[in-house]
């Protein structure tokens, strides 16, 4: 089943693959990088995940420092539960861009799911500090300082998020919710 998989996720990279052939005026080391890149994530998708791998590290093999195929590889890895394998590429994108904020985001989200709430938050200060209106980011701090026990941080993280947000979305408010519900009770008490 899942090679019939791969073979149905192959025809729209086939297809590009022609189009960059006849069309397009693409070198033909373009053109290969192009459909190698396909060719993996319909290895992905199909969930053949040591093909797909092997198909990155061939595309490294000519383009060391390629962020997409480290962030690529990294995302293999987290969504199959991998974070300890995801790391490291997450890192090679820092190393390559050190203001990749995908790059820090990602390595966040690894450590936050490894429970190393302390790494996160470090990593996201970096992300934050280049970039103080990714409102990801500044929910994910503030679930790390709510994991720790940090209320207060967590808080004007969640505030912060919800200010650069047009839709005022925050991913968890355990920690809003209770100084929402504390404020109710006060005015409850008043009245």
């Amino acid at each position: 089943m899942g090679f019939i998989r791969y073979l149905i996720y192959m025809i729209p990279i086939l297809w590009a693959f022609l189009k960059d052939l006849i069309w397009e005026d693409l070198s033909l080391g373009e053109i290969r990088t192009n459909y190698l890149f396909g060719k993996a994530n319909a290895y992905d998708r199909a969930n053949f995940l040591q093909k797909a791998v092997r198909v990155y590290k061939e595309i490294l093999r000519r383009e060391t420092y390629s962020i997409p195929v480290f962030l690529s590889l990294g995302g293999i890895y987290y969504r199959r539960g991998l974070f300890e394998t995801a790391i490291p590429y997450y890192e090679k994108v820092i190393r390559v861009n050190p203001k990749h904020y995908q790059g820090h985001y990602w390595l966040a989200m690894c450590f936050w799911r490894l429970q190393r709430y302390h790494a996160a938050i470090n990593t996201l200060e970096e992300v934050i500090h280049f970039l103080p209106t990714f409102k990801d980011a500044l929910n994910l701090m503030g679930e790390c300082y709510e994991q720790i026990g940090e209320a207060a941080k967590a808080e004007r993280c969640y505030l912060k998020a919800i200010s650069v947000d047009p839709n005022r979305i925050i991913i968890h408010s355990g920690v809003i919710d209770r100084w929402d519900q504390e404020k109710k009770r006060e005015e409850w008490i008043k009245h």
